[in-house]
C-alpha cells in the first residue's frame, strides 16, 4: 500500500494525501476527512524511509563496528552499546544499520558495506583501526561521525571511559589488598586504549614503589589469553595480581589459574576492565572496572544528531569515568614471601617454549586475532 494507492481510492492526487498526511494547509475539510478515514481503516502507515528520501534523508544512522559479527554480538562491551544505541535513536524515530567486518583482516569491508550509495545520515563508528582512508571517505562523502574510543587521528567528536583511570583504580585496588607484585594481561599494544590501560597500572606502581609489573599483550581470544596467563605464572610465580585489561580475557584467566592449581583469590586476585551481568554469576564473582556504556551510548547518539542538524555539541569530546565494582575474585594478598613461589607448585605449562607467550618488551602478536574494546 502507497501513497499513490490512497489518492487513487480516494479520487485525490498523491500531493493531497501528502499534504493530509503531514498535517498542511491547501486541502479542504470534507476532503481532509475522506482522506483521514481511509488511511485509519486501511491502517496505513506511510515509510518514513521513502518520506526521508523525498526530504534528502534516510531516517536512518550507520553503526561500523570494525569487527566481525560474530565477535562482535558475544563481545562484553559492543552488544551493550548496541543496545544502547538503537534504544535512543528509536526514541528519535531513527533506524540504525549495523555494519560489521567480513573479517578480523578485512575491517575495511565495513565502511564500504555502509557508505556505499549514501545510506546513512551519519555514523557512529568504533575507533579501533579506523584509519586515513576511512576518515578520508567520511569527510569527502560528508557524513557526521561520532567515533567510540580515542584514534590519533581525531581531535573531537568522539566518546570514551577513562581509560587510564580505570587501570589506575584497579591497581590501587589490589595495592589496598596488600599486592606487590601485579600483572597485566592486556591486548594488541598499537592501540589507543590498551596502551592508556597498562600505562595507568604502571604509573600507579612507580607512584606507590612497587616493582614494575609484568605485561602481557595477546589477541582477545579465550585459549591464547589462558596461555599467556599460564606463561605469567610459570615465569613470574610471586605474581600474586593481576589485571585483565579486557572483559573478554577474564574466562581464559580463571581458567589458567584453575588449570595451575592457583586459586582465586586465594593465591590470586584478579580485577577486569569491563564488567559483564554474567561476572557477578561466576565462582568467585569477577571484580571489575565498569564502563559506564549507557552514559557514553547516549552521549555519542546526542552528539551525532547535533552534528547531523548542523550545530557544534556543546561538548566535542566526551570522558565518562569508570567506578569499582568489588566482588570475590580479589582478597588480601597471601602470606608467602613477595619472593618465593606459592606453596603448591603449578603444573607444567602445556605449550611448548617456543609457542610460549612474550612479556612486554619482545615483538607484539599480530592484530589478527580479536581486537575488543
Amino acid at each position: 500500500m502507497t501513497i499513490k494507492d490512497i489518492a487513487e481510492m480516494a479520487h485525490v492526487s498523491k500531493g493531497t494525501v501528502s499534504r493530509v498526511i503531514n498535517g498542511m494547509a491547501g486541502v479542504g475539510d470534507d476532503t481532509r476527512r475522506r482522506v483521514l478515514k481511509l488511511i485509519e481503516s486501511l491502517d496505513f502507515h506511510p515509510d518514513a524511509s521513502a518520506r526521508g528520501l523525498a526530504a534528502g534523508k534516510t531516517n536512518t544512522i550507520g553503526f561500523v563496528i570494525p569487527h566481525t559479527g560474530k565477535y562482535t554480538l558475544t563481545s562484553t562491551f559492543w552488544p551493550v552499546f548496541l543496545t544502547i544505541v538503537t534504544q535512543e535513536a528509536a526514541a528519535r524515530g531513527i533506524n540504525v544499520l549495523l555494519s560489521t567486518a567480513r573479517s578480523e583482516d578485512d575491517v575495511d569491508s565495513a565502511f564500504r558495506s555502509i557508505l556505499r550509495g549514501r545510506r546513512i545520515d551519519g555514523a557512529i563508528i568504533g575507533a579501533e583501526q579506523f584509519g586515513d582512508k576511512q576518515l578520508a571517505e567520511l569527510l569527502l562523502k560528508n557524513v557526521p561521525f561520532v567515533i567510540v574510543g580515542r584514534n590519533p587521528r581525531i581531535a573531537t567528536h568522539y566518546v570514551d571511559v577513562d581509560n587510564s583511570m580505570g587501570a589506575r583504580m584497579a591497581a590501587e585496588h589490589l595495592a589496598r589488598l596488600g599486592h606487590t607484585r601485579l600483572a597485566v594481561l592486556a591486548g594488541p599494544d598499537i592501540l589507543p586504549y590498551v596502551h592508556d590501560r597498562v600505562s595507568g597500572v604502571r604509573e600507579t606502581c612507580r607512584e606507590r614503589g612497587l616493582p614494575e609489573p609484568m605485561v602481557m599483550h595477546t589477541t582477545y581470544d579465550t585459549m591464547e589469553a589462558a596461555r599467556c596467563v599460564e606463561g605469567i605464572l610459570l615465569s613470574r610465580p610471586a605474581v600474586t595480581g593481576i589485571f585483565v585489561a579486557a572483559g573478554d580475557l577474564v574466562i581464559g584467566t580463571l581458567r589458567a589459574c584453575a588449570e595451575m592449581r592457583r586459586s582465586v583469590p586465594g593465591d590470586v586476585s584478579v580485577v577486569s576492565f569491563d564488567d559483564h551481568p554474567f561476572f557477578a554469576h561466576l565462582t568467585p564473582a569477577v571484580t571489575a572496572i565498569a564502563q559506564p556504556i549507557e552514559e557514553i551510548g547516549a552521549a555519542a547518539v546526542e552528539m551525532l544528531f547535533e552534528l547531523m542538524a548542523g550545530r557544534e555539541p556543546a561538548r566535542s569530546a566526551v570522558v565518562v569515568p569508570p567506578r569499582l565494582v568489588e566482588r570475590g575474585s580479589c582478597g588480601s594478598a597471601p602470606r608467602y614471601s613477595a619472593d618465593s613461589a606459592p606453596p603448591n607448585p603449578p603444573p607444567a605449562a602445556r605449550y611448548s617454549a617456543d609457542s610460549a607467550p612474550r612479556p612486554s618488551g619482545d615483538p607484539a602478536p599480530s592484530i589478527g586475532g580479536k581486537t575488543p574494546r
